[in-house]
């Protein structure tokens, strides 16, 4: 792993600019993305030597310190050529933030052996089990979708902490090293091929008080972190935003599928009568509905990152009618975004069945993606439909 530690971050359009440079070179190289299973070297050492990485990261570590909504851009951009790429970088480069939120000692242990440090996750609670022990936790569990375990170093893991009796005192994370778990290969699937999502298991590892935090430190606004990093991304809600990190990816693919589609379709001829396919207004109307559909998806997200990013600066408080709000925006934009790529995919024709037709991929990608229980309209839209009638959490 490259050790970037003198990397020098120009503005967040040169940023993203590199992001856009990329594009030609993740699609190109999507099909031995998907064949391989996991981002090839090559592509994460791109995203090493670019800094996107760490546009999230302290700048007391020598990070970018963007904000939020940068990380998010990105992701949508490299999702236009590769969806399992945006996919992981955007778990890999959200962890430079979340970590930025731990205990100082923990932030210093990991970017103190390696700035360029990469982290993967899952984060599902009831997965795994913590006992309180002198010093810190013991640990046991198995987590699936661990996407980018392949590339990374160290996981995060969520977990139930239970007493002697096994009653729950509460969820938190943990930060431990790949070479201290199980990597269990898991990752056959029809979409989001080359994310490398695979299972992972720990059996009874100390986990030191430093190296975990609280669930509930992460959405309240005032992280343990935030005492060493003052940049307001550090107070950010995490579970209120973490579905923007999902959608993004999904809004990058839609975009790309809107692209392919288009371009595609500027000279292409029906096969059994040579018609002029651009001709059809049915292709026209999909290609409408598809860029509609990304634009409105990118101006809900960009709306909800200002929004948290100036309530912080203010020096308020992210309420919890904003962080309802924010995941049911993200759910609602994904699934746009997943509906206008279907009507794309539908309206390709026989030619998408292609491995080769970019078209395929997309819809595969985009239909994984969707399936995330934080994409779920039936879970997300009833969740704000009981806030705002009422009823309390569910």
């Amino acid at each position: 792993m490259p050790q970037n530690n003198t990397l020098i971050f120009p503005s967040r359009d040169e940023m993203l600019t590199r992001a856009v440079d990329m594009v030609s070179n993740l699609r190109e190289r999507a099909i031995e993305t998907e064949d391989g299973r996991q981002i090839p070297d090559f592509t994460i050492n791109e995203l090493h030597d670019n800094g996107l990485l760490r546009v999230t990261q302290p700048k007391r570590v020598g990070g970018g310190d963007f904000d939020y909504r940068l990380m998010l851009e990105i992701t949508m951009t490299l999702g236009q050529g590769c969806g399992s790429t945006a996919w992981v970088y955007v778990n890999l480069a959200c962890h430079h933030w979340m970590l930025g939120m731990w205990p100082v000692e923990g932030q210093d242990f990991v970017w103190g052996e390696d700035k360029d440090a990469l982290i993967a996750s899952s984060v599902i609670y009831p997965a795994g089990k913590a006992q309180e022990v002198d010093g810190g936790y013991r640990l046991s569990g198995r987590w699936p979708f661990c996407s980018g375990v392949d590339c990374a170093g160290w996981i995060m893991l969520g977990g139930r902490v239970e007493n002697s009796a096994q009653e729950t005192s509460g969820n938190r994370v943990f930060l431990v090293r790949k070479p201290n778990i199980d990597v269990i290969d898991t990752w056959q699937a029809s979409g989001l091929c080359g994310t490398g999502s695979k299972d992972v298991a720990a059996d009874a590892l100390f986990v030191p008080d430093y190296m975990t935090i609280a669930a509930e430190d992460m959405q309240n606004c005032n992280t343990p972190g935030s005492a060493v990093n003052p940049n307001p991304i550090f107070n950010l809600p995490q579970a209120g935003l973490f579905p923007h990190i999902i959608a993004a990816p999904i809004i990058g693919m839609a975009e790309g599928a809107c692209d392919d589609f288009t371009t595609a379709n500027k000279v292409a001829r029906s096969t059994y009568n040579t018609s002029r396919v651009a001709d059809y207004q049915a292709v026209q109307i999909k290609v409408a509905s598809a860029a509609a559909a990304v634009r409105s998806a990118k101006l809900s997200i960009f709306a909800d990152c200002n929004e948290a990013t100036a309530t912080l600066e203010s020096g308020e408080s992210c309420t919890e009618e904003q962080k309802h709000r924010w995941r049911r925006d993200a759910a609602y934009a994904a699934n746009l975004c997943y509906d206008a790529v279907e009507g794309l995919y539908k309206a390709t024709g026989g030619r998408g069945a292609y491995k080769t037709n970019p078209i395929q991929r997309h819809y595969r990608d985009i239909s994984v993606g969707i399936s995330h229980i934080s994409m779920s309209w039936d879970v997300i839209g009833a969740e704000w439909g009981r806030y705002a009638l009422g009823i309390g959490p569910n």
